[in-house]
């Protein structure tokens, strides 16, 4: 028997169940709580043993629940555990592509999951999607994202990965930047509320306009970002083609990379809603995340503080310090849950690395 919140799991037969992914299930429930309704229309997409849709039904009592599962001995294991928790869905063997093929109507909720990348299903989604529904996106394909296998996301996402210290957020960015630019299609645009880059998987939370104007919006929120592997300076454009060629710093060419989202990440009323959304008995991980996420400055790209050090042949700093220098000087600054050692701020490169100096200068005073 596996409990989670107050689901309990216990048939598995032929479905995937990850207790590892349990944070991403718990901010996914705390979600849905503050955007849904009992009378939401809800989808879970790639259900396995539906133990995310059962907490969206007994935690925050939503009564129009659709599983999907394409798996036949999972899609057994999922209708046991629907009855086995007391929970009364809707549950299907069929694939996303097929349902949103001849499904009538549309919802007020999405949940995408899948093992691997989303891009193979975003299309058919948006053909059950209306102004206003909310698209929650898992992604575990970050080796595509992050840059490990570039190729593979020029293919896929029609985007050039960052493969350096930035490559979460970059990759996060790409991700949200193909929905954009699939859900255009459907003169569709975005509001991302949140952004979730943690280990192995990252984790979207959008809501949908529908519109031209609105489309056309999102879209030029796309751009591009450079990074100089030399000094470590890096910058962003919304732009339809690349530009930059030459850092400004140092004069050695720059990296191209994306198109990707450039826009905000996070939407300050969501992030305050999803953390008090977990209970008192959410995962600890889950609460720190939310914790840390929810006061995030909204800053594009961060300064990983090893990498400086390093590029600046010094020992390293405590970005504790580094933040409150920062601050002592005027500038925003927090950290960034995508990396411990990592600090986002409104100052420059060049302002970061005075700092730093300064810092390293006291701490040997």
């Amino acid at each position: 028997m596996y409990e989670e919140g107050k689901a309990r799991i216990k048939y598995v037969d032929g479905a995937f169940l990850n207790p590892k992914a349990a944070i991403s299930r718990e901010i996914s429930v705390a979600f849905v709580k503050s955007v849904a309704k009992g009378t939401s229309r809800v989808l879970d997409t790639t259900a396995a043993t539906g133990i995310r849709g059962i907490r969206y039904c007994l935690e925050d009592g939503i009564r129009d629940l659709t599983l999907l599962e394409i798996n036949a001995n999972a899609y057994k294991a999922l209708k046991r555990n629907l009855a086995f928790n007391g929970v009364k869905a809707a549950a299907l063997n069929k694939s996303v592509q097929e349902f949103a093929n001849t499904c009538d109507g549309n919802f007020d909720v999405i949940d995408l999951d899948p093992f691997g990348g989303v891009a193979p299903y975003i299309y058919d989604l948006m053909k059950i999607s209306r102004d206003g529904t909310h698209l929650i996106a898992t992604a575990t394909d970050t080796a595509v994202l992050c840059g490990a296998n570039s190729k593979a996301c020029m293919r896929i996402y029609g985007a050039r990965p960052m493969h350096n210290e930035l490559c979460h957020e970059a990759g996060l960015r790409i991700l949200i930047g193909y929905i954009v630019r699939m859900a255009a299609q459907f003169n569709f645009g975005i509001e991302v509320l949140m952004s979730v880059s943690r280990i192995h998987y990252m984790h979207v939370f959008l809501r949908l306009r529908h519109g031209s104007l609105k489309a056309m919006d999102s879209i030029s929120n796309m751009g591009y970002a450079y990074y100089c592997s030399r000094c470590c300076f890096r910058t962003h454009e919304k732009a339809f083609i690349a530009t930059r060629r030459t850092c400004p710093e140092c004069n050695s060419e720059l990296g191209a990379f994306g198109a990707m989202w450039l826009g905000s990440l996070y939407d300050r009323k969501t992030t305050r809603a999803v953390r008090a959304g977990l209970g008192s008995g959410a995962e600890k991980g889950a609460v720190a995340l939310m914790d840390c996420i929810k006061g995030e400055l909204d800053t594009p790209f961060y300064y990983d503080l090893p990498k400086l050090t390093q590029n600046m042949h010094m020992s390293s700093v405590s970005p504790v310090k580094v933040r409150e220098a920062l601050e002592r000087a005027g500038f925003e600054s927090s950290p960034t849950h995508m990396d411990p050692d990592a600090i986002r701020t409104n100052a420059d490169l060049g302002t970061v690395k005075r700092v730093i100096d300064s810092v390293m200068r006291a701490n040997h005073i």
